[in-house]
């Protein structure tokens, strides 16, 4: 299995990279997704699909995004160190923690995919799994994978919020994603997201993980909105995805044709 992240060397070299959600965790979608030139699919695996503690999912899924050209963007049910390991070891390069509440908690998330971490050995542990290619990887697979592999965390809870400075002074922390729909919720202003103070929040956060360094995630489907958030300085965008894009489509054509049923 290729190793390579470009999701990861694009956000660390300052550049954007869009993507779109695959509700149907379909291969042929996310395929076709790669050859339209998305960057990354994102496969919600908090709130919908398989479970993630089976591996086996993901092997076509990852070899669909080799063959498309682009990279996989999984969010986790959790930051549980024993399914970040099971992900990363069936293929996955680029994983995020939803709901995270301390640094600590994404600390241990961190470390859990990294074989050396600091000044010590990581938590990720040796397999044979599909990053591995069976386990019959080169001699600097461990090596590679310390360097290829991407963590994030949604920011999406008061309680990180509070605890936004440490959490963003975790080692190897790839990037934020910012989640307004639960963080309305938690300011008490649910499904509020431009709500004035919600989005006085959402500009602390972002100005505050850019102060130190880490780069940013949002969801726009607007072109207009997608230009500001980049404007804003945010490299991760989500810009649509299949079911949304059907629903559009379709609803649009069949509109145009009503009069010929």
């Amino acid at each position: 299995m290729d190793q390579h992240n470009s999701f990861r060397r694009a956000i660390e070299n300052g550049e954007v990279v869009f993507g779109a959600r695959s509700s149907t965790f379909s291969p042929t979608v996310i395929e076709i997704y790669g050859e339209l030139g998305i960057d990354f699919v994102w496969l919600d695996f908090e709130h919908m699909g398989p479970s993630p503690y089976d591996s086996t999912v993901f092997e076509e899924l990852t070899r669909a995004a080799e063959v498309g050209g682009t990279e996989l963007f999984v969010r986790l049910p959790n930051g549980d160190p024993e399914l970040v390991r099971k992900v990363l070891d069936a293929g996955v390069r680029n994983v995020f923690v939803p709901r995270v509440d301390s640094a600590e908690e994404v600390r241990e998330a961190v470390e859990a995919t990294r074989f050396a971490y600091g000044d010590g050995p990581g938590e990720r542990g040796m397999a044979s799994g599909r990053s591995s290619t069976w386990g019959i990887a080169g001699d600097d697979y461990l090596e590679t994978e310390d360097r290829e592999v991407c963590i994030g965390a949604m920011i999406e809870k008061t309680t990180a919020v509070d605890d936004l400075g440490d959490i963003l002074s975790v080692p190897e922390l790839g990037f934020v994603f910012i989640g307004p729909s639960d963080l309305s919720v938690q300011m008490g202003h649910p499904g509020e997201k431009t709500h004035p103070e919600v989005l006085a929040q959402i500009e602390d956060i972002r100005q505050r993980c850019h102060e130190a360094g880490v780069p940013t995630g949002v969801i726009e489907t607007d072109p207009d909105s997608i230009e500001a958030a980049i404007d804003d300085g945010h490299q991760i965008i989500r810009i649509g995805g299949d079911l949304a894009s059907v629903k559009s489509t379709l609803s649009e054509r069949l509109d145009a044709v009503s009069d010929l049923r």
